[in-house]
This record gives structure tokens, C-alpha cells and sequence, in this order.
């Protein structure tokens, strides 16, 4: 795997076993992490489209600092000290909750399955060094406003919302009907 500055390669991914008799209400209930997802998604967009408004010039850099800090995932490491916090009534602790609940109840599953999990526990590790990277970069922003500061946040922002969305989708596919057919609770 590269370096936590780069996407993660889909060529080295491992591939979960196909599971032969999961059923169309298994798979759905497996499509649920894609909706969990999407929340993360749209709070990413929300980044973007400030960082997009300081290029313009219709936003003050600062502001696209201040976005970055508040960001939940990271907040929610820097509150509780993991990955991503614990669970919330919104689900704010996405990756706790799969490191903690989701992928123990599918590990020893399969060979497969554990080398999807296992790959899936460094993926973590390398989008939390991307956040922490961005925080540094946002409040370097901050305290520094200018073109390099600001190139410098849009970079990192660029690199974390490609590893995010890479991630998400091998995840989805993967643990799609093992989420289903092990009724693992999302």
C-alpha cells in the first residue's frame, strides 16, 4: 500500500468470497453501509465546495480552515482518541463502530473475508493520517493565509476525499453480503 498522501491501490486489495446463497433482502440489508456512507460524502462535498468558493474568491480562505477543523470524523478522534470516536445517535463513529462491532462479528468468517477485514483496519489508519494531515494544513491556513497555504489544503483535501471514496466503495462491495448473510447489525 502507498503512503498515507495517496489513494489506496485497488489492484492490491484483497477480494471476499462470493457468498452462493445470500439473498436479495441479505444483500440489502448489506447496502445499508452505502447509506451510512453517503453522510460522510456529503460532509466531504461540504468541504469542497468552500475550498472551491476560496479559489473563486467568494470565501475567505480562514473559513476553509475552520470546515476542516470541524470535521466529525476527526473531531470525534480528537474527543475520544481513536480512529473515529464511539457510536453517536447520528453515527458519527463510522470507523470505530466497524472496527469495534462490525468487523469482530464477521471476522473468522472465512480466510477471504479476514484479509478484506484486516485491509480494511489499515485503510483506517491511512485516512486518519490524511485528516490529521488536513487539520495541519487548515490551521496552517489559519495562521498564514496565502496562495502556498492554501494550495497546500487543497492538495491534501484532493488526495483524502479520493482515498475516502476509494475506500468506501471496496467496502461496500466487499462486505456486501457478508453484512447480509451473517446479519451483522448496521
Amino acid at each position: 500500500m502507498s503512503g498515507t498522501g495517496e489513494p489506496l491501490d485497488d489492484s492490491a486489495r484483497p477480494r471476499a468470497p462470493k457468498i452462493e446463497d445470500v439473498t436479495l433482502q441479505q444483500r440489502r440489508h448489506g447496502q445499508r453501509l452505502a447509506l451510512i456512507h453517503e453522510m460522510h460524502l456529503q460532509q466531504i462535498a461540504e468541504v469542497r465546495r468552500l475550498i472551491e468558493q476560496a479559489a473563486a474568491g467568494d470565501q475567505a480562505a480562514s473559513a476553509v480552515g475552520e470546515a476542516v477543523s470541524s470535521i466529525r470524523m476527526l473531531h470525534n478522534y480528537r474527543r475520544v482518541g481513536t480512529l473515529c470516536g464511539y457510536e453517536c445517535a447520528v453515527l458519527t463513529s463510522h470507523h470505530t463502530i466497524e472496527d469495534q462491532a462490525i468487523f469482530p462479528a464477521l471476522s473468522g468468517r472465512s480466510d477471504g473475508l479476514q484479509r478484506v477485514i484486516d485491509r480494511l483496519r489499515v485503510e483506517h489508519e491511512v485516512i486518519h493520517g490524511l485528516l490529521e494531515e488536513l487539520e495541519a494544513a487548515g490551521r496552517a491556513l489559519d495562521d498564514a493565509p496565502g496562495p502556498e497555504a492554501f494550495a497546500r489544503v487543497r492538495e491534501t483535501f484532493e488526495r483524502l476525499e479520493r482515498t475516502v471514496r476509494s475506500h468506501f466503495g471496496y467496502e461496500q462491495k466487499e462486505l456486501e453480503e457478508a453484512l447480509g448473510y451473517w446479519q451483522v447489525p448496521i
